[in-house]
């Protein structure tokens, strides 16, 4: 096995929940793809929220994927 030093600033390391001084590769690919699945949830929900689709009932989402599968 190979092993590589990396440096990361604090906010990084806070960022991707880096709390060991050494991990496997896994574990750190693991860490980076939580993070960013978690900051498109987020914008998702910030999107949703400005333009006012998390308003909407389940009826009315189950209405439009109905819809859109018909179309499909």
């Amino acid at each position: 096995m190979t092993e590589i030093i990396i440096k990361i600033n604090s906010k990084d390391r806070k960022k991707y929940g880096l709390k060991d001084a050494k991990m496997s590769f896994a574990e750190l690919e693991k860490k980076i793809v939580l993070a960013q699945a978690r900051e498109a949830l987020e914008r998702t929900a910030m999107i949703a929220k400005r333009t006012g689709l998390s308003k909407m009932s389940n009826r009315e989402i189950n209405q439009i994927i109905k819809t859109v599968r018909k179309s499909a």
